[in-house]
């Protein structure tokens, strides 16, 4: 590990120990990143080439999305790790992933994106996105669903996977 990697390391340690206080951040700041939303586009790499299938079809052989840390805090944020293993056809997909935020089985809020062009052949996709939280956010129990639609030309959407994590807001 580089030195300047186990330095870091040490010290956030120290500081999450409570022996080296950080300075607080400073109030712009700290204001600009609660004001983030929860619309964050993830962009999927692809890690690794899987054989394609016939045209117009799609199989998602594992989905799975986990978000780290499992608590927060308000104006803090969390990491949603996404794995995709997919085999497809050539030609044409749209595929749109559909993130929904739930509090005690209530939507709170959703997030929609295109991510077909990103996933061009059959493969191992990965793909991290930092999401914010709120400063409004109450603390509580969050669970995280994400949903993943196909549709080739015209046709109607059709639902290919789903993923889902959980986290707690705490004061």
């Amino acid at each position: 590990m580089p030195r300047w990697r186990t330095l870091g390391a040490v010290s956030l340690a120290l500081a999450l120990a409570g022996c080296v206080r950080l300075p607080p951040p400073s109030k712009p700041a700290q204001t600009a990143a609660c004001r983030v939303g929860t619309a964050w586009s993830t962009a999927y790499a692809r890690v690794r080439r899987l054989g394609d299938l016939d045209a117009e079809h799609v199989r998602v052989l594992r989905y799975q999305v986990t978000a780290k840390p499992k608590r927060g805090r308000p104006c803090g944020s969390l990491t949603l790790d996404k794995t995709l293993i997919v085999r497809r056809g050539p030609g044409p997909l749209r595929i749109v992933e559909i993130r929904d935020f739930y509090a005690h089985g209530r939507l709170v809020a959703d997030h929609r994106a295109f991510i077909g062009h990103e996933l061009t052949a059959s493969g191992v996709y990965k793909a991290r996105v930092t999401l914010p939280i709120p400063a409004q956010t109450p603390p509580g129990r969050y669970q995280i669903v994400s949903l993943l639609y196909a549709r080739w030309g015209q046709g109607a959407p059709l639902l290919i996977a789903r993923a889902q994590t959980r986290f707690t807001v705490v004061r």
